[in-house]
């Protein structure tokens, strides 16, 4: 099953709720891109996740989800498939990149499980399990081609969109997003709601004719600071959550290269 990348086409900070910070955001499946998960039968002594061999299990986004849905649905059917099938993921969507990979990954588990092993649990308890281990996994658990999200991601309301044909620039660039929002919160907070409002009502055409890349980003500064190499990008290409990645629209940018 393919689980997409994301890209937010604005990113407002709205306020803070303990250490998290609550956002207003226009969320796109971007759906050229993604990993690919699938179960593979076998026989294995404890839950396995092949083709991510680079991240220890515990911290593994798949293998939180799995536990966070164990310990909500105390399904021995679940832990028992889990015995007889693994884990298999192709991961495409680069890591630290503002794409929502491990949220998408985390996501796609989680309809996976509930299909294989017939947990009949809704869509909003999906997400509520998901939101435990990310905070845009909800996103990724309703399948709206696009969505304004707010709160701490919780909040998504599908978005009948107008969106053009976008171009992502890929960066071999690791943008910590702890650390952006982090770097923000100490340096650039501010809260303009009322901004964040009339963004959330307006097409991403729309976003795009009327706000700059500063401007549609709150983060976009703070991870310039932490990632100098964004500096020269700023002008004409928009930054994905927390960075790395930039986009642009192709029918605004042809001829700006």
């Amino acid at each position: 099953m393919k689980a997409p990348a994301k890209i937010n086409i604005f990113l407002k900070i709205t306020g803070l709720r303990g250490n998290y910070h609550e956002i207003c955001s226009r969320f796109i499946r971007y759906d050229a891109l993604y990993d690919e998960i699938s179960f593979v039968p076998g026989t294995f002594t404890d839950f396995t996740i092949e083709g991510m061999s680079a991240i220890k299990k515990e911290h593994n986004i798949i293998y939180k989800a799995y536990k966070e849905l164990l310990a909500h649905t105390k399904s021995k059917r679940l832990g028992e498939f889990f015995y007889h099938h693994k884990v298999h993921i192709i991961k495409n969507i680069p890591m630290g990149a503002g794409l929502g990979g491990g949220s998408s990954d985390a996501a796609t588990f989680l309809l996976m499980a509930n299909k294989a092993v017939d947990l009949q649990l809704e869509p909003q308890d999906l997400a509520k399990i998901g939101a435990k281990v990310g905070a845009d996994v909800p996103f990724f658990i309703y399948g709206y081609k696009a969505a304004n999200v707010s709160g701490i991601g919780e909040k998504i309301e599908e978005f009948m969109d107008d969106i053009p044909p976008l171009e992502l620039k890929l960066l071999p660039l690791h943008c910590d997003t702890a650390q952006v929002y982090q770097h923000y919160r100490k340096n650039y907070l501010k809260f303009d709601p009322k901004l964040a409002s009339k963004m959330a009502q307006m097409s991403s055409c729309q976003i795009f004719e009327n706000f700059t890349p500063l401007i549609a980003n709150d983060l976009y500064q703070s991870a310039i600071n932490l990632c100098p190499s964004l500096a020269k990008y700023k002008q004409n290409w928009y930054l994905s959550g927390s960075g790395s990645t930039l986009f642009r629209s192709e029918n605004e940018n042809s001829g700006n290269k």
